[in-house]
């Protein structure tokens, strides 16, 4: 049976797995146009793959109804959270960080529910 819990969990580890193929796809656009993948992997690339990695590990293990995977969910969430903030901080274009700061904002709800409703 899917709870709210396990649901929340499912969507949190498709909405960063979603934010996770975005950088992959960007990454990869870079390399097939001949840039080396050294320079197509920069810091920010790093934290995003990072940040969504942990978030859907999190996620999945939230959903699986394993002990602390909400915590680990939170950890994935508020590195993603930075990365939005350091998009917008830094003075980017809206183009390059709206779905950054969309994704953060769904994983903090979602990452909410996880921490708020108990396992059953």
């Amino acid at each position: 049976m899917l709870t709210i819990r396990r649901i929340a969990g499912l969507a949190l580890a498709a909405v960063s797995g979603w934010l996770l193929w975005q950088g992959l796809e960007g990454v990869l656009l870079m390399t097939s146009r001949g840039s080396p993948l050294a320079q197509a992997i920069d810091l920010l690339n790093g934290w995003r793959f990072l940040a969504a990695g942990i978030a859907v590990l999190g996620g999945l293990l939230a959903a699986a109804n394993v002990r602390f995977g909400a915590v680990v969910a939170l950890i994935g969430t508020l590195l993603f959270t930075g990365l939005a903030a350091a998009f917008v901080l830094a003075g980017a274009d809206i183009s390059i960080w709206l779905d950054e700061v969309l994704g953060a904002a769904a994983m903090i709800v979602l990452t909410g529910i996880l921490l708020f409703i108990r396992r059953s």
